[in-house]
């Protein structure tokens, strides 16, 4: 279940000194810049949101591994410009993304586009074909973004 974005905030705290790290100034401004974000972000767009004096960019590569390593992110995907972040979906709910193959945008899809049955199906038949069970799913779906249809 997803977290209201209100809700995000005041947990964070919680979460990280649950893991032995405080909620510094510099990690809560990395964290808000993600959560209002309605993409998932490379280092370098994040770094470039936090605008100058903030955190460098060694800073917020460390504070994104670090987020990665407690369970506050995840890496949504992996293009040519980088890595892209964005929150747990404990916070953001279950949804998959549409990715641009020729910019490499990546928008957010609501929700599961994957039918109960069908995943059901899925999950069994991996089961049989190759022994593997199923905990959790990912669709990202290739094509082009209207810009880069124009």
């Amino acid at each position: 279940m997803a977290h209201a974005p209100a809700a995000r905030r005041a947990v964070l705290p919680d979460l990280l000194a649950r893991h032995g790290y405080r909620l510094t100034g510099p990690r809560r401004a990395i964290l808000d810049t993600i959560a209002a974000s309605t993409a998932p972000l490379t280092v370098a767009e994040i770094h470039a949101r936090l605008g100058t004096g903030l955190a460098d960019r060694v800073s917020v590569y460390r504070t994104v591994n670090l987020l990665l390593k407690v369970g506050l992110l995840r890496t949504a995907d992996v293009t040519r410009a980088g890595a892209r972040y964005e929150l747990n979906e404990a916070f953001t709910g279950h949804h998959h993304h549409v990715i641009c193959q020729v910019c490499g945008r990546i928008e957010d899809l609501d929700g599961c586009l994957l039918a109960d049955d069908l995943l059901a199906r899925l999950r069994r038949q991996v089961r049989q074909t190759m022994r593997f069970r199923v905990t959790e799913h990912e669709l990202r779906l290739f094509g082009l973004c209207r810009q880069c249809q124009a």
